[in-house]
């Protein structure tokens, strides 16, 4: 059976510990994507979600629902994440030259990190928490405090869009 973060929460307020290792493992590879969408950087994105998580274990008991924990250490991350991008003196222009590990399997191509480069940065979110980190619709959502529903619209968009770009039918309709 698996314990609700609202439960993992609530346990490591009474002082187990180890359940803050289980939220860790649940929300980890969530943590790194969105760092990695902001900085570029696995290493960088590593060092800023656990930095996070570091928060977040010293902050817990100002999280007023436990049940949204996702959404919150997302939050702390994305932010973390953005003061690191701000301090780097190389930082690249994530508009056009996006440097993507994998994304559905073309790791090398420059004109597919161009194209993803030019979605919008919701889009560009969902393309890394889903084939990035590899999330389910759900873990998606509650990262980015949305419906699965939404985030199937966006990924749908972002697919749609990638297609017009990659194909170079420029004439075509994206959608934002």
């Amino acid at each position: 059976m698996t314990r609700s973060d609202l439960d993992l929460v609530k346990a490591v307020r009474d002082g187990d510990i180890d359940s803050f290792r289980l939220l860790y493992e649940r929300h980890y590879k969530m943590a790194v994507a969105i760092a990695y969408n902001r900085l570029l950087d696995r290493h960088l994105a590593e060092d800023a979600a656990q930095e996070a998580f570091a928060i977040a274990c010293r902050r817990l008991m100002t999280l007023k629902d436990g049940a949204r924990f996702a959404p919150w250490i997302g939050t702390i991350c994305h932010r973390i994440a953005g003061k690191m991008a701000r301090r780097r003196t190389d930082a690249v222009d994530i508009q056009t030259e996006l440097a993507v590990d994998s994304v559905a399997g073309l790791e090398d191509h420059s004109h597919v990190r161009e194209a993803i480069g030019r979605l919008s940065a919701a889009q560009r979110k969902a393309v890394f928490l889903r084939y990035y980190s590899e999330l389910s619709y759900e873990q998606i959502a509650a990262a980015i405090n949305t419906t699965p529903q939404s985030v199937h619209g966006l990924l749908q968009r972002a697919r749609r869009n990638l297609a017009i770009e990659l194909s170079g039918d420029r004439k075509s309709t994206r959608l934002n």
